[in-house]
């Protein structure tokens, strides 16, 4: 018999650990998990923003730039209190001169709390 702690319950089905990161890990978008205290507790190995490992365990504005906080804490409000669910923006990436997709999804439990936000970025080209 499985070690039950190998598993994560999803809806109606019960993927292993390692078959669930490597969805996350095989995945060609920029991923980042914000959990519900702004704290970076993930991110995909696919990169097109840079981040240092350090940046796990530390809050996400440690990762963006001043000029942004106040967008980003108007976002995250607004996920907490159920306002919104969804954000995205397009821009050009600096460094590649590409245009890329970012996206913030609120995640929420089965009662509708906030637990974090997930964020994902993505190449338009």
């Amino acid at each position: 018999m499985a070690n039950s702690s190998q598993f994560i319950d999803l809806f109606k089905t019960q993927p292993k650990r390692e078959q669930l990161a490597e969805v996350f890990d095989g995945f060609e978008a920029d991923i980042t998990y914000i959990d519900d205290k702004e704290i970076v507790v993930y991110f995909s190995p696919f990169r097109i923003f840079n981040r240092p490992e350090s940046i796990l365990g530390q809050s996400m504005f440690d990762c963006h730039s001043p000029k942004s906080y106040a967008a980003i804490t108007e976002m995250l409000d607004a996920f907490k209190s159920g306002a919104k669910d969804k954000v995205s923006h397009s821009d050009v990436h600096e460094k590649s001169g590409r245009t890329v997709q970012v996206c913030y999804q609120a995640m929420r439990d089965e009662q509708g709390v906030y637990l974090g936000c997930l964020e994902a970025v993505t190449y338009r080209d």
